[in-house]
C-alpha cells in the first residue's frame, strides 16, 4: 500500500509540474521547479520518531 501511495503521489507531482511548465513563463518555472522539488523531497522523506 505505501508503494501505491508513493507512486500516485509522484505521478501527481509530475502532472502538476507538466501543467505548470505549460502555463507559466520560463523565467518563473525553473527556480520554482528546483525549490518545489527540494521541499517535496524533504516532505516525503521518512521521519524517525
Amino acid at each position: 500500500m505505501p508503494g501505491i501511495l508513493g507512486l500516485s503521489s509522484l505521478l501527481l507531482w509530475f502532472g502538476l509540474m507538466f501543467w505548470l511548465y505549460n502555463n507559466s513563463p520560463q523565467w518563473f518555472f525553473i527556480p520554482f521547479f528546483v525549490a518545489a522539488t527540494f521541499f517535496y523531497l524533504r516532505m516525503m522523506e521518512a521521519k524517525s520518531s
